[in-house]
């Protein structure tokens, strides 16, 4: 895989076995290429370039980048709009499709047992799907008591197997985490394949598992 910026003839390969850190010692920069991203990713045209065996991927859909760490979560509305989607399928699939209606079943049941003895004449509408049951019982992904790297890897597998994203570009995210956790971090996406990118704007620690470059405030590449 490789990275281009051509505006500053930046090219770098991108190797499977080490997480990418890019240094980016002048803020205008480092704004420029974050802001480049971030519009790719939402659809517009921009410079960077990521390509697999020499074919660019489009950044809209293979691609995510998270500049925010606090707050952060992993129940954003579109990750748990695909795993409703997700439930959905699985609610009608042969495994589960019997039980589903015995469900339906059950609470049209209890809900006619219920308004039975009401003065007004009252009626329901049992649903077309699971979707309303979940959201009534409030489905979302478990996240107390954990710490940011840990939240950043279920979003990194949540998102690859939901939003079928394959690179993660992260800016500044070695301000919020320690050099260990960092290290945690590296080989936990490695060992799953998946490609994360780091852009930094001070130089922490070198760890084992990183590979990085330095552009430095003259916009010389180290």
């Amino acid at each position: 895989m490789m990275l281009v910026y051509p505006p500053i003839g930046l090219e770098m390969c991108i190797k499977k076995d080490k997480v990418q850190t890019i240094i980016i010692e002048d803020p205008k920069l480092f704004y420029e290429i974050i802001n480049d991203i971030y519009s790719q990713i939402n659809g517009n045209s921009g410079d960077t370039v990521i390509s697999e065996n020499y074919v660019p991927i489009q950044l809209s859909r293979s691609a995510d980048i998270i500049t925010q760490f606090i707050p952060f979560t992993l129940n954003r509305k579109d990750i748990l709009s695909s795993i409703y989607s997700q439930m959905k399928d699985r609610s009608v699939n042969v495994s589960f499709y019997g039980a589903t209606q015995e469900l339906y079943a059950y609470i049209e049941k209890y809900l006619c047992d219920l308004i039975e003895d009401e003065e007004n004449e009252m009626d329901i509408c049992c649903p077309d799907d699971i979707l309303a049951i979940l959201k009534a019982f409030d489905l979302h992904i478990v996240e107390t008591d954990k710490k940011l790297n840990e939240k950043l890897f279920e979003y990194f597998l949540v998102m690859q197997k939901y939003k079928k994203r394959s690179v993660f570009i992260t800016a500044g995210l070695r301000n919020y985490i320690s050099n260990r956790e960092a290290e945690d971090l590296f080989q936990s996406v490695l060992l799953n394949g998946i490609t994360l990118i780091c852009l930094e704007s001070k130089e922490p620690l070198l760890l084992k598992n990183e590979s990085r470059i330095i552009i430095d405030k003259d916009l010389c590449i180290i």
